[in-house]
């Protein structure tokens, strides 16, 4: 065997968590038209999720599954030799992790596990804003710690950094573009990327036999867009072909989304707006792909009616 030769086995057996969101099930579908041979888990945390899965991928096992629940991990990753690692932006990341590793030692099947993360890469923990850090709330404050436990683990892991907006967060915006032709949100500057292929990366790492993945923290845009809001404004004047303007107020924002306002999106925006420059553009999702992601306007031009009604 050559000394440069990949040695990792492609799972025969994949769980995902999360399966009835929207990168669970694209990945689902993914893997069962990518390769129908592996057995696929697929979890919900309640009974009405499990039954919505059953329904929806008939060839797949749906099972219940909590983080909170050290049983119900221990019976869901039995037996699975890939497990996908998805939570809410709200997660206790400490327990739910440290329950997640517990049960994938206890199981001793595992050989990849992917964990989506949300965090700007070699970032000072000080600088995030005082209060989000003693709430212990949001993306920055939680996902370092889900990363530390991972690490610690040794289990088989790659993290896929999902260091952009996705493209589809647009449609939380529909109803000042409908009402008065405004895109509302914060002002930051970011990167872009599309969900379908987040979805697809995430199968074709599954199905990779490189076994250098194992370990690595992939940072994930569409390596095209990165740019404001104000921005993508203007695109969308061009692509819409009518005006297009740009709330990008705090008064605004909670004013078109008032339920955003107890989870301290504006700090997290903020934060992520003083801290800006650390995001490049790369071509990880590219290369994994073997195409070029889908861009914004890509995007904007498949969903103009669903945006604009």
């Amino acid at each position: 065997m050559s000394e440069y030769a990949n040695t990792k086995p492609i799972p025969r057996s994949i769980l995902v968590f999360g399966a009835n969101g929207k990168t669970g099930r694209l990945l689902t579908d993914f893997l069962h038209r990518e390769a129908p041979q592996i057995e696929l888990r697929l979890s919900s945390t309640k009974p009405d999720g499990v039954d919505a899965l059953r329904k929806d991928f008939p060839y797949a096992e749906a099972v219940e599954a909590n983080y909170f629940d050290l049983p119900s991990l221990e019976a869901a990753v039995e037996g699975m030799e890939g497990v996908f690692v998805i939570a809410t932006g709200g997660t206790d990341e400490r327990t739910a992790m440290t329950n997640l590793v517990s049960a994938l030692k206890k199981a001793d099947s595992a050989v990849h596990v992917l964990r989506l993360l949300g965090m700007q890469p070699e970032a000072n923990p000080r600088r995030i804003p005082k209060a989000m850090r003693e709430a212990g709330v949001g993306l920055p404050v939680q996902h370092p710690i889900a990363k530390r436990i991972l690490d610690e683990s040794d289990l088989p892991v790659t993290y896929l950094n999902i260091g952009a907006a996705f493209t589809d967060n647009f449609l939380w915006m529909q109803g000042g573009l409908r009402s008065e032709r405004k895109l509302i949100w914060n002002d930051r500057k970011v990167p872009f990327i599309d969900r379908r292929d987040i979805a697809e990366v995430a199968g074709r790492l599954f199905l990779s036999d490189n076994h250098r993945h194992i370990g690595q923290f992939h940072t994930l845009n569409n390596g095209h867009d990165f740019m404001r809001h104000s921005d993508v404004a203007e695109l969308m004047t061009e692509v819409f072909g009518e005006k297009i303007t740009h709330d990008g107020s705090e008064e605004g924002f909670y004013e078109a989304y008032p339920p955003l306002k107890a989870f301290r999106l504006w700090d997290f925006f903020e934060y992520e707006r003083e801290n800006e420059v650390v995001w490049a553009l790369n071509d990880f999702v590219e290369r994994t792909l073997g195409r070029k992601p889908i861009t914004v306007r890509e995007w904007l031009e498949e969903n103009r009616e669903a945006l604009l009604g």
